[in-house]
């Protein structure tokens, strides 16, 4: 039993020193040798920053693919007729292809139904359920009448196709604000169909260059990636100075050639840390940097290596998005997923010229500064087409969403449905400040009086109940930094909250032990017999706290769930403060003194 009471005391000792070591540059500036850089930040409340509320029109979206599923029925009713008049349809004069395809007409009559009418029984027969499964199994067909059938999407597929369009808008917006360098930014569902997005501590400037970002589509261009200079090579003392000043944010920064074929490079974990780096660097004139993301797999296909690297390209564009006429998702002659990229005349031209004049090169093809794919150039490319390579090591599955999500970013923007505005927000510093000092002085209020109450009412045993008050503080302190939480004013509120509670749970054990004083027990058999009592009051208070807890962080946004991240971090460290650590100390008191009664 020793034993396991010294390793107790030593992991608990371990874990006060830890924490104290961690949470330190959160308190005072410390070098850039230091073990630990993270800093405990504060939200948008305290700080000042920029607050911003999107809603996404998942109905159009929705509405929009119903309109796709139509008119690729109408396009394979066309090769159906075409190929019956001897005739492909690939190869059909506009005006012949479009009186084909007058047989056939499709409406959207709700947000997931789509109305198909054909002009004859011929056109008609080539329509069929298995047709519809090719091109989208999720639709159902009802029959409408005389040649028309109704194309329904079921309302369970409604309500996958909303929860994946507002997560592929919150992850898109979350890509372009990272994209610009910013630390920590906070952007979250709100709701069924709302985003939220809160960047703490930055200024005017940046606040409107996030929003001229955010509200821009996605461009597209193609550029060559320049192979003539180690530019990376040359940047190891940047790198070294970078990370020495950064410290921790900066660890995962590296320069590297390895399994590259297009030179040099520098890689990192996350993109908002490569573009960070970036931005220390002198970039020639006349080229640009690119990120691009990398996924090496095994021999068995399984992910070994993920991370942001650069591309040191060209800035010339050689052809844009303005030439781009259509983008869509097949596959190669080896099955491999792929976006076709079909230009206009010019774009066409322009394409023919670059790669003829670039064999042997490697082009970048880039959707704002992403690098998606940068194939070599084997030979001209007349026609008038391309194609992107969807690849990385990802399953077939996940690499055949990705095309068709690129096929759509490319045809519509970035967004996979209409975003909106419908919240701009600034908090100024002052408002910021202010409420600092009204957090700061709740707190300290708050926690003078707690102290004070447990000093005089419970003597020697409340001055223990203090030592672990504070110690849950350092530890709440320790999770927010780690999990790079923001403390904000409802968090500010959480910690009061907590603060109660803890002492709570020490009032609880107390009264026990005073009951069993009062019963003639002796000071260890009143504190073992107090503890044992009083530990299924203190959990079942907590857990049932905690539930709620748990309710507010699934189900709500914004500063509510910082007020819940704050109380379930405080009710881990007062259940392990209050039965841990202060039955710790008693019983070293209690070793130790050997006290004939209690001071209780």
């Amino acid at each position: 039993m020793n034993k396991k009471r010294n390793w107790r005391a030593i992991l608990t000792w371990a874990l006060f020193v830890f924490s104290v070591l961690y949470v330190l540059p959160s308190v005072v500036q410390v070098p850039s040798w230091y073990p630990f850089q993270k800093k405990l930040g504060g939200g948008l409340d305290l700080e000042g920053g920029l607050e911003l509320r999107y809603t996404v029109d998942w109905k159009k979206a929705v509405e929009d693919g119903g309109r796709k599923v139509g008119d690729s029925v109408r396009s394979r009713v066309v090769e159906e007729l075409a190929k019956q008049d001897n005739k492909n349809a690939s190869d059909l004069p506009k005006s012949e292809w479009d009186a084909y395809a007058a047989r056939v007409k499709f409406e959207p009559t709700d947000i997931n139904v789509v109305r198909l009418s054909f002009a004859d029984e011929q056109a008609a027969s080539f329509f069929d359920s298995e047709m519809l499964s090719f091109i989208d199994e999720r639709y159902e067909v009802s029959s409408a009448g005389d040649r028309a059938y109704d194309l329904i999407l079921p309302d369970k597929e409604v309500v996958k196709v909303q929860a994946q369009i507002v997560r592929e808008s919150r992850d898109q917006i979350e890509k372009r604000v990272e994209g610009m360098g910013l630390i920590d930014p906070d952007v979250r569902v709100a709701g069924d169909s709302d985003i939220s997005v809160q960047i703490p501590g930055i200024g005017k400037d940046q606040m409107d260059l996030v929003r001229q970002h955010l509200g821009r589509t996605a461009q597209l261009t193609m550029r060559f990636v320049d192979l003539s200079q180690d530019f990376f090579k040359q940047q190891q003392d940047a790198l070294e100075a970078f990370k020495a000043q950064r410290g921790e944010s900066a660890a995962s920064l590296q320069i590297s050639n390895a399994g590259s074929s297009t030179g040099w490079y520098a890689r990192a974990a996350t993109k908002s840390e490569l573009v960070r780096f970036v931005r220390t660097l002198e970039v020639p004139d006349s080229h640009m940097i690119g990120y691009e993301w990398i996924e090496r797999p095994d021999n068995e296909g399984a992910i070994v290596d993920k991370y942001w690297r650069t591309q040191f390209l060209f800035d010339k564009v050689d052809v844009a998005g303005t030439h781009l006429a259509r983008a869509r998702s097949s596959y190669d002659e080896k099955n491999r997923p792929v976006v076709l990229l079909d230009f206009n005349s010019e774009g066409a031209r322009l394409f023919a010229e670059a790669t003829g004049n670039n064999v042997k090169e490697y082009m970048a093809i880039l959707l704002d500064d992403d690098v998606k794919s940068a194939p070599q150039i084997e030979e001209k490319i007349a026609g008038g087409r391309a194609r992107i390579t969807m690849g990385g090591g990802g399953n077939v599955s996940q690499m055949v969403k990705e095309a068709r999500a690129l096929a759509q970013v490319l045809n519509q923007g970035a967004y996979q449905a209409p975003v909106y505005k419908v919240h701009d927000n600034e908090v100024g510093p002052s408002l910021g400040h202010d409420s600092v000092n009204a957090g700061a002085t709740a707190l300290i209020l708050g926690l003078a009086l707690v102290i004070a109450f447990m000093i005089l009412y419970y003597r020697v045993s409340g001055a223990i109940a203090v030592v672990v008050l504070l110690f849950n503080m350092l530890l709440i302190a320790t999770l927010l930094v780690s999990f790079n939480s923001r403390l904000t004013l409802p968090g500010i509120a959480g910690i009061i909250l907590t603060i109660g509670m803890a002492v709570d749970a020490n009032i609880i054990i107390f009264e026990r032990i005073r009951e069993e004083l009062a019963a003639g027990r002796t000071p260890r058999a009143a504190v073992d017999t107090g503890y044992a009592k009083a530990l299924s009051a203190i959990l079942d208070a907590n857990i049932t706290t905690a539930l709620a807890g748990f309710i507010l962080l699934n189900y709500t946004s914004g500063t509510i769930r910082n007020f819940a991240v704050t109380l379930l971090m405080g009710i881990v460290a007062s259940v392990f403060t209050a039965v841990i650590v202060a039955r710790m100390i008693f019983n070293y008191w209690l070793n130790s003194k050997k006290p004939s009664e209690l001071s209780i």
